[in-house]
């Protein structure tokens, strides 16, 4: 289950794509690219209408970022809960580092990125959370998001939403203010 988001720099276009990913009932990503532009040159538009008459993927963007999202899932919690957690791998194929700056979900206030944290040692250690500004994605390398680790927390829920469903949900990557849109489906324990 991964679902690929590839920007590269050309046809001096002013604005990115953004990459809406859909998972069907088997967690099979389904892609659907929808391109924003307000300015392309004469060379970019014909690269543009070239590559849609071809079937090509849409390779349009500011900066060069690759990163795939694969085993997405929210944590069920109960209706008394008003905050959740998301996780997944983020691996970026690029030569550029990005970051994780955030998300957003319909279904709450805000996503934010979170660090676990430790004190003390042995038994008497405790674990925390700490909202960071991001996390860090390294060129050729992973994030993982997981419990019990590195999260985004989805706060001021709206709607619990039940273990088997789906979520609407959007990851916030820099540079390049880019946006990954994606359905998450909901598990009481990581999807395997």
């Amino acid at each position: 289950m991964e679902a690929e988001f590839l920007l590269r720099s050309s046809c001096g276009c002013t604005k990115g794509i953004e990459k809406n990913l859909l998972f069907d009932s088997e967690l099979r990503a389904l892609c659907v690219f929808v391109v924003k532009f307000s300015r392309l040159s004469a060379i970019g538009y014909l690269l543009f209408s070239l590559a849609l008459v071809l079937g090509a993927p849409v390779l349009l963007a500011d900066d060069q970022v690759a990163v795939t999202v694969q085993r997405p899932w929210m944590r069920a919690v109960p209706d008394v809960m008003d905050t959740t957690a998301v996780y997944m791998v983020l691996v970026n194929t690029s030569s550029t580092p990005a970051e994780l700056v955030g998300g957003s979900t319909s279904i709450a206030d805000s996503v934010a990125p979170m660090i676990t944290t430790k004190q003390g040692e042995g038994t008497k250690q405790t674990l925390g959370m700490q909202s960071v500004d991001s996390l860090k994605i390294p060129a050729h390398g992973t994030l993982i998001l997981e419990p019990d680790g590195n999260h985004l927390m989805v706060m001021g829920l709206k709607e619990h939403p039940k273990e088997g469903t789906q979520v609407d949900f959007t990851i916030k990557l820099e540079p390049g203010n880019h946006e990954i849109h994606f359905k998450i489906p909901v598990s009481r324990r990581p999807l395997k």
